[in-house]
Parts: structure tokens; sequence; C-alpha cells
């Protein structure tokens, strides 16, 4: 078969155990004149969807063999791949291929460490990826001229890549998507070494970036056999201090049913807002501290429309993680190419906890129970409003998952001044006064402490900044004169049923 390329004729090789948005990939390509070469499963689904497909068979004239285990390995597929384009020697023998002249490789491997967990081995042993393993490498080696894509995700970024450049793709994407190929392959070929040494622990984890410092190496066991790079949408590796205040804000989020915005800074909230709708929780949240709040890890429990997109992408953050991000929110966001974006739509709670010490792992049962009116107590005369004893639910959800000493200062369902992590609770009750006093005007606001006032000292500040409203747990030997202080001086004070702390 003789291939003739017009000059507005370009090819893609199509090759893909996950037809996952296939449609997607090819309706886009064809507006920028691509042709797709594909191999046999993935070459019906490519015409089944409606679009015109050479398969590879007839071009290399070398039928599949050995049940699909030899369809690519042909030299004809490797000098398309592989031969420079701009070298008039590799040009001349290239064109006595009659083979089409392939500008974009498109491969996902087969999930060899998904089956690896099967006690069948040789279930395990069909899913190495030979043929997908070398393709990738060969494109990737001539990233120069060929575009390499080895995930889904990656779909959207080729597209607005040609939409930027003509339909071509440019030489810095091309590098950055082959770097990030041979990084998959190699990982790809260790689980295949771990595995023929039986350590099974190996494939149940996941190497990260790096740890809490770039000289430490890290890397996460993962829950239920799902490697957390299914969540992952877009944006850089993920690293240790990434999973851990992705847990920390996720934690504290689903303490909250009505839209909720939660910003995480070093594993604390930095700002949380509650409203009527999504957006609106969100920009509450971040006016509430906007300076900490500043490459946070922001997390929401409502879906991300465009509209919230753009008013996201005027700031810088780390990470967004969602319930659902729309395709125009995604198209959005993804412009973005380190913003990692995590969908992230419902995880039950951890039963147990676990930490590492030098005596051995502490274990101890989660802190799941739910925080609503039933949790405060009125210990004091002057009974608060409706909406304030709201504004104190809502802040002892907060308190429950900052560091301990924490100080949650809060009005009308948003934080307007967050202490934690201080050594005494005077010191952590001035930072948030602070905090308040720099970002907000609220006249009317409440307090909450994870711990007791084991003074009159922090009441006594709280009434000094025109704060009548307090909740703390009770337990100090001094808690009958911090309710006569409350008593004296028309302080709404409530004890909580529980403490707390957060180490």
């Amino acid at each position: 078969m003789v291939v003739r390329k017009n000059i507005n004729q370009k090819f893609a090789f199509i090759s893909v155990y996950d037809k996952s948005d296939l449609d997607y990939l090819c309706s886009n390509l064809s507006k920028f004149n691509y042709n797709f070469v594909s191999t046999g499963a993935t070459s019906k689904e490519i015409i089944k969807l409606g679009y015109k497909c050479l398969g590879l068979s007839k071009l290399t004239g070398f039928k599949e063999i050995l049940d699909g285990r030899v369809k690519t390995l042909h030299p004809k597929v490797y000098g398309s791949i592989l031969h420079k384009k701009d070298s008039l020697e590799h040009k001349r023998e290239f064109r006595k291929l009659n083979f089409p002249d392939i500008d974009i490789v498109v491969v996902n491997l087969y999930p060899f460490k998904k089956y690896s967990i099967i006690k069948d081995e040789n279930l395990a042993i069909n899913m190495i990826d030979i043929g997908g393993n070398s393709l990738l490498r060969a494109s990737s080696k001539n990233y120069r001229y060929v575009t390499t894509i080895t995930q889904i995700s990656d779909y959207k970024k080729l597209i607005q890549n040609l939409r930027k450049n003509q339909g071509l793709t440019t030489l810095n994407f091309r590098r950055l998507l082959a770097t990030k190929t041979f990084k998959l392959t190699s990982e790809y070929d260790h689980y295949i070494y771990r595995y023929f040494k039986n350590d099974k622990n190996f494939l149940n984890k996941t190497k990260l970036r790096y740890g809490e410092n770039p000289h430490q190496k890290a890397s996460i066991e993962n829950n239920n056999k799902i490697s957390i790079s299914k969540y992952q949408l877009n944006g850089k590796e993920i690293s240790y201090n990434n999973i851990i205040d992705i847990d920390s804000g996720y934690n504290c989020l689903i303490e909250f049913k009505e839209p909720t915005c939660v910003i995480i800074k070093h594993t604390n909230p930095c700002a949380v807002a509650s409203a009527k709708n999504i957006q609106q929780a969100f920009l509450r949240a971040l006016e509430s501290d906007k300076k900490s709040s500043f490459g946070g890890i922001v997390l929401v429990n409502r879906a991300i429309n465009s509209k919230l997109a753009n008013i996201i992408n005027k700031n810088f953050f780390e990470i967004l993680v969602s319930p659902k991000f729309d395709k125009k929110a995604e198209n959005i966001l993804i412009k973005k190419e380190k913003l990692i974006l995590i969908k992230l739509d419902k995880i039950n709670r951890k039963k147990e906890e676990f930490r590492s010490t030098i005596f051995g792992k502490l274990i101890q049962v989660n802190d799941n129970f739910d925080i609503n009116h039933k949790f405060i107590n009125l210990v004091s005369k002057k009974e608060a409003s409706k909406k304030s004893i709201d504004d104190l639910v809502f802040s002892l959800k907060v308190a429950k998952h900052l560091k301990s000493n924490a100080i949650v200062l809060a009005s009308n369902k948003k934080t307007i001044g967050l202490g934690m992590g201080q050594t005494n609770r005077i010191d952590a009750l001035k930072i948030a006064l602070d905090k308040m006093k720099a970002n907000n005007k609220s006249k009317n606001y409440v307090c909450v402490s994870d711990g007791f006032f084991p003074f009159a000292d922090g009441i006594s500040l709280l009434k000094k900044n025109n704060c009548k409203i307090v909740a703390q747990p009770f337990g100090s030997i001094n808690d009958i004169k911090i309710i006569k202080f409350a008593i004296k001086n028309k302080i709404s004070l409530y004890f909580t049923k529980k403490r707390l702390f957060r180490h």
C-alpha cells in the first residue's frame, strides 16, 4: 500500500488499553487534519466512533500474531517514529518504506500493576506491555519531532497546545511529555522487577515527588490498592506534603453539609466559609485571609463551573480539590499546567489514625463525632441568638481540625481570625485577634477554643475586643471563676461536651 502525505496531512498513531475520551481525542485531532493509524481493538473503536482509521496490519503487510502479543514491533513503524525529519538522508530512507509519517504517538500501557495483585500469575504476566513500552520510548527519544501522549489527562493539554500553534506542538511541550514518559516507563519496568522479586508491598506503593523536604525520598502505600494518581486530573507530580494537606483539608471539609470552602496551609485551615452557593463560599473564605491563602490548597464540597474556575485562576493556589469539575471549568483550570486538580467525590471517614514514633506505631480511634447544637451547653445566664449559635457550631467544626492550641473567631459562618499551633492559649488568641483586625471589620463575632481557658485572662481579653459569645471545653479548676466572669460581664459562655485537641 502506497501512502502519500499531503502538505496539510498529518498522522497520529493511537493504541490504547483504556479507551476513555477517545472520541474527544479523535474529534479534536481531526480538526487539525490528523489522520489515524491504529491497531486491532483501538482501530475498531475509532471506526465505530465514526472516524477513518488506517489499520497497522494493512500498512505493514504483517498481521498480528500470538493473540496480539506481536503487532507493533515492525521496522516500518519504528522508521516512521524514529527518523529525523530534518535529515535529508533519513527522509530519503524513510520514503522507501511507503508508510505514514507519524507526528503524534498516543499509547497507554496495559495495567500491569492492577493485575499484579491477582493470584493468577499468567494473567499478570500477560499484562506486561512490550509493544506499548517500546513505542513510548522510541517516540520520546525522538521528541524533537514526535509528540508522546501516555495519559488520558494529557489529551486536553495536547489539544490546547495544538490550538495555540496552528495544529503543531512546541518543542518544550514535546520534551516535557518525553520526560514524563521516561519516568512512567522506568517505573513500569521497576514494578515488573519487584513483582518477579515477590516484593508485594512495593506493588501497593506509589513513589512521590519528595518528602517533607526535597532531599527526603517518599512514597505512599495506596489505600484499597487505588493510587492517588487515579484522583489527579492535572498538575505536577504530587508530593508528601501535598497529600497531608489534602487529607487535612478533606477531613475538615466533610464536617460541613452546606456549600463550604476550606483553604489549607501547612495542614491547618487558614480560611473557611460556608454560603448559599460554592462561588460565594470560596470568595468569602479568600477574603477572610487572602495573605495566608496565597499558594494554599483549596477544597470545596460542590462542583466547580466555568465562572468559578475563572475566578480561581486569577489567584495562585497549589492544589484544587472538588467532587466534580464541569468540562468548561476543567479546560480553564488546566491552562495552569502546574495546578494540581484532584477530583474527590466521596471517601469514607477513617476509623483509626496512625502515627509513627520512636517507641512504635501509635493507634487511636478517629474523632468522627458530629458537631451540632447539642454539642454545647450554656453555663452563663445570657443566651446567644440562633445565628450566633450557628456560628459557634461552624467554628467548632473548624477548631476540631486546627493544631492545638487553637482559637477560632468567626462571623456569619466565615472565619475572621485563626490562631493555632501555639505553646500557650493566650498567644493563639492574640494571633487570632490580630488577624481579625488586619483582615476583617466584623463587630459581632464568636470565639471558640479547642481547650479550656485556664485563667480569666483569655476571656478578659475577648471582652476588651468586644467578643460576647464564647465556647470552650469544661475541665479547668478555674471553671467556676470563668463562669462568674462571664455572668458578671454579660458574656454568653458555652461549654462543649468534648475537648478538641489536635497535636
